[in-house]
């Protein structure tokens, strides 16, 4: 007697696309997956918390000069900022020990050369001295200033001869809104500083008309964007971004829309 069991798995056929078919199925894949957008890149990026009008908050939200340009470099690149606003020792110290991935705005040396990747010039900064309405102090060469207290921010760098002063009497405070309300007050006699910076001082305290500049500048100083050693492939990228901007002239435009003002 022979007995028949239903096959477990009866056999079918494999389905067979048209070649053309599968071709334009590959197709239409690669497309798909061409137009996915890509994973986000983001930097995170340190400067000092208030240094207007280059970088500060305003309304919750990170502006100022330098702050558009570093923000139009990576937009250059498709990468996303996270600002992270700090003490400028704070911004220092995250080149040095490698925890941000830019910082800006250095001043440059050629110990700063050597410890980071320096991006820039990105612009030019004067620096200048700043004293009361009624003083009668003047500068034509730093020994004529000896008599005077002079305010600094504490690990600020200014012009190499002035910062090689060590004869002159530095005041330090810890920022350069401290450092203009003791001019005011009297506690020390002259500043230092970027002048957008210590004008933009005055004008916010309303006190423009009770200081004056000196007519001699310190020096003019190119400012730098700096990134840690360790990180050089993006150090590649952002100074051909930064090329790219300089020459096709967006990083001008951004520093005559705001010193146009």
């Amino acid at each position: 007697m022979t007995m028949t069991f239903p096959a477990a798995f009866p056999y079918r056929p494999a389905l067979r696309l048209p070649v053309p078919l599968v071709a334009s199925l590959l197709i239409l894949l690669a497309s798909l997956v061409a137009s996915l957008p890509a994973r986000a890149e983001y930097w995170t990026v340190a400067s000092e918390d208030h240094f207007p009008p280059y970088n500060y908050s305003f309304n919750g939200n990170r502006t100022g000069i330098d702050t558009e340009i570093v923000n139009a470099l990576l937009k250059e690149l498709n990468v996303t900022p996270v600002h992270r606003p700090l003490s400028w020792s704070e911004v220092v110290q995250s080149m040095d020990e490698n925890t941000a991935d830019i910082g800006f705005q250095f001043i440059a040396s050629p110990a700063r050369f050597a410890q980071y990747n320096m991006i820039g010039p990105f612009r030019t900064g004067t620096t200048v001295f700043m004293v009361r309405k009624d003083s009668a102090i003047t500068f034509d060469r730093l020994e004529d200033l000896t008599p005077y207290r002079i305010g600094v921010v504490d690990g600020f760098s200014y012009a190499a001869d002035f910062d090689a002063a060590t004869y002159l009497e530095k005041v330090a405070s810890s920022s350069n809104v401290v450092n203009f309300r003791r001019l005011i007050l009297g506690r020390v006699d002259v500043i230092v500083g970027d002048l957008h910076v210590l004008n933009y001082m005055a004008k916010q305290d309303g006190r423009l008309k009770d200081v004056r500049v000196l007519p001699k500048p310190v020096g003019l100083i190119p400012r730098y964007i700096a990134l840690p050693k360790a990180r050089k492939e993006k150090a590649d990228r952002l100074q051909a971004a930064f090329v790219k901007l300089r020459d096709n002239g967006t990083i001008a435009r951004i520093l005559d829309g705001w010193l146009a003002e």
